[in-house]
């Protein structure tokens, strides 16, 4: 039960962070007279309703997989016979920590301009994604047994890793200097 309180706690709380480090670092931008929109770089407007759509789609499955892991999953599971429960408090944790970071750091890249800058945001996006397909692979890896929660868990943990991996660690990396 400890290891699913932590969860569940490092959900409430460094969610709550990414939400209002996206909310601080819109209105930082705002303050210094500056569009938003500007953190969408070069991506092109046709693309962007479908990256919107896919973070609200990527969100409902978020929440699809992780309370699958509070509600269904025992503590005791080993994921692939060799990760145990709390393995799941750090990949949890590389989503949350860098999601809090990157909208910071995009605006430092966007006002340095340094390649240093650009490969720190990049790196920031891939340790989601990379976090995202292990989250993914932890979840297949839990197998039906008697649990309705498993398909919608695995769907969900598929278009969750589907906008971290490819939409923004790909899609919105290469496309941001596009038009510069």
């Amino acid at each position: 039960m400890f290891h699913k309180i932590v969860l569940l706690s490092i959900n409430l709380i460094f969610g709550s962070m990414v939400l209002l480090s996206y909310y601080f670092g819109v209105n930082r931008l705002k303050e210094a007279g500056q569009d938003p929109a500007l953190l969408w770089g070069g991506v092109p407007d046709i693309l962007q309703p479908i990256i919107v759509t896919f973070m609200f789609l990527g969100a409902v499955g978020y929440f699809f997989f992780t309370y699958n892991f509070l509600v269904n999953v025992p503590a005791e599971v080993l994921f692939f016979n060799k990760f145990k429960y709390w393995s799941l408090h750090i990949l949890y944790l590389l989503v949350f920590i860098p999601s809090m970071l990157w909208i910071y750091q995009t605006i430092n890249y966007m006002e340095s301009g340094t390649q240093f800058d650009w490969i720190l945001t990049v790196v920031i996006l891939f340790t989601v994604a990379i976090a995202s397909v292990l989250l993914l692979l932890f979840t297949i890896d839990l197998k039906p047994v008697n649990n309705s929660m498993y398909l919608p868990s695995v769907i969900g943990a598929a278009i969750f890793t589907f906008h971290t991996l490819f939409l923004d660690g790909l899609i919105w990396t290469v496309f941001f200097h596009k038009n510069s």
